[in-house]
């Protein structure tokens, strides 16, 4: 059983850079709400403000840095989506396979598309990593893995509506899209991601979390987790991060996150095509497009297409936004749970643009 540490907090933040317009935007933030975390804005191949801010471990007085190692949370869907995507190229599956190709038996497998659970329509319910969900995916063990046990509960769940008809964000499909990763490519998730995405990519501060974050892995490169109460900060609840898979079990860098952006404006890792798909909504109304949503924002006298995924859990609060036609990136990673960034994303965005900064 992990110590569980109470410390009141005199001060929400600390900053490691000095002032300036995009730094403003997040002092602002902080002051009025307090953020600890870490921030990296970009335009191009021109990295603007890459900052940490408050801490990253506070028993040990370790400060948040760009450096630092966080869990993504569901940022990590985009990456599945790739990965998905990248298989599909390789001529290895196609998005409309069903589900009933990779996990025989699972009910109503030859409705669920593929496509359907990358982008939200497939009807199966989320789940959310709790430790109440942990026992009851214990419950279903009986000689499997814990993987084949998660598996079996989510087949029990009822679908919410006819797949392909609908909207209902879920985990549970991306914890299976993970699962299709591995018996199409015959390698575990992880192992998938690293060889073809992260090693290519330089991503060398990115994989999967198997519980090691919550020993202290890669120090001084991790973070704590943390959750403010009543003024108050204690350490996040502990959950089973194996549980999450393909949803939201990846760790990384601001850094990372930086290069995985550069590269979807590329070739290195998808076609051009498949970035289209993968940007492409099935429905205005949803935005919802494979691993990602996709929208707009008003920002100095004119709409702008976005890119963006939120990413919530345990101790753990981010934001990533690729604002297209501008070429510009924000990500925002933090160490603090039940964050909301989707306004000092925006900020980021407009003081980027408003101050012409990048060109």
């Amino acid at each position: 059983m992990r110590r569980t540490l109470f410390i009141c907090i005199v001060v929400l933040f600390s900053s490691i850079v000095t002032a300036n317009a995009l730094n403003e935007v997040v002092q602002r933030v902080a002051d009025f709400e307090g953020f600890w975390g870490a921030i990296l804005v970009a335009r191009g191949d021109v990295i603007l403000h890459a900052a940490g801010y408050g801490m990253a471990d506070v028993e040990r007085k370790i400060p948040n840095t760009p450096e630092k190692k966080f869990r993504i949370a569901s940022i990590t869907k985009q990456i599945t989506a790739a990965a998905i995507l990248q298989l599909a190229e390789r001529g290895e599956l196609t998005l409309d396979d069903p589900l009933s190709m990779y996990i025989e038996g699972f009910p109503n497998g030859e409705k669920i598309q593929l496509r359907y659970m990358l982008n939200h329509s497939s009807g199966i319910p989320t789940m959310i990593n709790t430790g109440e969900l942990l026992e009851r995916i214990r419950g279903y063990e009986d000689g499997k893995s814990l993987q084949g046990a998660e598996i079996e509960y989510i087949s029990t769940l009822p679908l919410r509506f006819e797949p392909g008809t609908s909207f209902l964000y879920s985990n549970s499909a991306y914890f299976l899209l993970g699962v299709v990763i591995e018996k199409v490519s015959g390698m575990p998730y992880d192992e998938y991601l690293r060889e073809n995405i992260f090693e290519p990519l330089g991503m060398n501060s990115t994989g999967y979390d198997f519980n090691e974050y919550d020993s202290g892995w890669a120090r001084p490169y991790y973070c704590q987790s943390y959750v403010i109460d009543n003024e108050c900060i204690r350490e996040a609840d502990w959950v089973d991060r194996r549980l999450p898979g393909g949803a939201g079990g990846l760790y990384s860098t601001v850094y990372d996150l930086y290069l995985w952006n550069r590269a979807l404006y590329g070739t290195d890792i998808l076609s051009r095509e498949s970035v289209k798909i993968m940007e492409t909504p099935a429905s205005q109304l949803y935005e919802a497009g494979l691993g990602v949503f996709v929208g707009t924002e008003f920002i100095a006298g004119q709409y702008r297409r976005l890119v963006y995924h939120d990413g919530d859990t345990k101790g753990t609060s981010t934001r990533i936004n690729r604002y297209v036609e501008d070429d510009i990136f924000v990500v925002v990673l933090s160490n603090i749970e039940g964050k909301d960034f989707t306004s000092l994303a925006h900020e980021l965005a407009r003081a980027v643009i408003t101050n012409d900064m990048g060109r």
